[in-house]
């Protein structure tokens, strides 16, 4: 079947997703930011980190608390400085999935000037390559992030083709960074 006068078939540098958000896709792009990439661990530690640093720095000035006092306060507070950035993070997420979700079907335009989303409530956002500096993959995703934790989760699934994966993934190499 020949495609070449149709304005379905992508132009040389530019991929085509059409696709349902789903919150399982966030939930697996917050999971392996979190624990596979370097600045999803260097934001996960870095606050329980400095509260251990700040307890032993305690210890080292105030002598007269038990060395166990310290350890137990210092191990509560690592555990909750940890559980509560990941809270954050989970609620971002869920903010962003009902943010794009809201959308309907989206159509996402991968192209050398950034991307373009536009949903069936035909409302359209366009993204610059420098709202997120980095990319990661995953079997079943491409996600786009930056430092403070803002996600775009663009599933495979919604490729029209194989072609459109390796279109993305290139322009993706091109303009971010992967971590």
């Amino acid at each position: 079947m020949d495609h070449a006068g149709s304005a379905e078939v992508a132009a040389p540098g530019v991929a085509r997703f059409e696709y349902t958000p789903a919150v399982a896709d966030y939930d697996r792009a917050l999971r392996r930011f979190s624990l596979r990439t370097r600045p999803g661990l260097t934001g996960s530690l870095l606050l329980p980190g400095a509260f251990a640093a700040a307890a032993i720095f305690v210890r080292a000035v105030v002598w007269h608390l038990d060395e166990t006092v310290v350890v137990i306060a210092g191990v509560c507070g690592v555990i909750v400085l940890f559980v509560m950035r990941q809270a954050l993070r989970r609620f971002r997420m869920r903010d962003q999935y009902e943010t794009h979700a809201a959308h309907g079907v989206c159509r996402t335009t991968v192209a050398e000037d950034g991307l373009t989303t536009t949903g069936t409530d035909s409302k359209s956002d366009r993204i610059e390559w420098s709202s997120y500096p980095w990319w990661f993959e995953t079997p079943e995703l491409f996600v786009l992030t930056g430092s403070l934790g803002y996600f775009l989760v663009l599933p495979k699934r919604g490729a029209a083709s194989s072609e459109d994966l390796d279109r993305a993934r290139a322009l993706f190499a091109q303009r971010l960074r992967r971590i």
